[in-house]
């Protein structure tokens, strides 16, 4: 019997087709009713997911790559991978962000935060996006890791700071500035992820900052990993 080299998930926290059985555990352990299998080939494992037999390429759920087989392995080695998200309650008068960490040792970490800066305000829910996205960088370069990869659902994100999207206003102005200028100091990858499209990390992130608008209390000081919230790697706390 040939052995196993890649792992494809239907069904689970994090979908597509892993390298190694450790990763795959990590993506369905706790999930209910995972949907999961091992191939011998790549093309097997593309077509149990109904994928194309293409070459590899990278993030789970990411646009841009029409479906094809995508990687969805824990961050390597010094790398640190965040999802981040935004949230806005006119009611409120409060925006809020909520960041979800990845190790590469598959500790998984959370944060939330929120405000109601009267000028930020006028951005709604993508104030939030922003702020999430900075704090992610924030925390990567106190943890000492040299590459951040952030995955996002908002194009603004990434775009702002590539100047593929012109930053209009002062505060995406603000934003591009800083995530330029701390480029300088530390890799960052942006990854789209299609919203709401059951990514789980991805939902955990738009959950935490829903958490963040009437729970948070302000922009949280940047801390150590190991200060925050550890999640259960089974899943225990499902999103809703």
């Amino acid at each position: 019997m040939a052995a196993k080299k890649y792992y494809a998930v239907k069904k689970g926290k994090i979908t597509g087709v892993f390298k190694s059985w450790a990763e795959c555990r990590v993506a369905v352990e706790g999930y209910p009713g995972a949907e999961y299998k091992g191939f011998a080939l790549l093309e097997e494992a593309n077509a149990y997911l109904g994928h194309p037999a293409t070459k590899a390429g990278t993030g789970a759920g990411t646009e841009g790559n029409s479906g094809a087989e995508t990687y969805a392995d824990l961050p390597e080695e010094g790398c640190l991978l965040a999802y981040v998200d935004g949230s806005y309650d006119d009611s409120l008068k409060k925006y809020a962000f909520g960041c979800v960490f990845l190790l590469p040792d598959g500790r998984i970490y959370t944060e939330f935060g929120n405000g109601d800066n009267e000028k930020s305000l006028q951005h709604r829910n993508v104030t939030g996006e922003m702020l999430g996205a900075m704090y992610a960088v924030k925390v990567a370069m106190l943890n000492n890791y040299k590459r951040l990869e952030i995955r996002y659902d908002y194009q603004g994100i990434e775009k702002w700071v590539t100047g593929e999207w012109r930053s209009r206003t002062e505060l995406t102005q603000k934003y591009a500035y800083a995530m330029r200028d701390w480029g300088r100091n530390i890799n960052i990858r942006f990854t789209k992820v299609a919203a709401h499209s059951n990514v789980y990390y991805n939902e955990l992130a738009d959950k935490m900052a829903k958490t963040g608008l009437t729970q948070g209390k302000g922009i949280p000081a940047v801390r150590r990993l190991e200060d925050m919230k550890e999640e259960s790697q089974g899943g225990d706390d499902q999103v809703k």
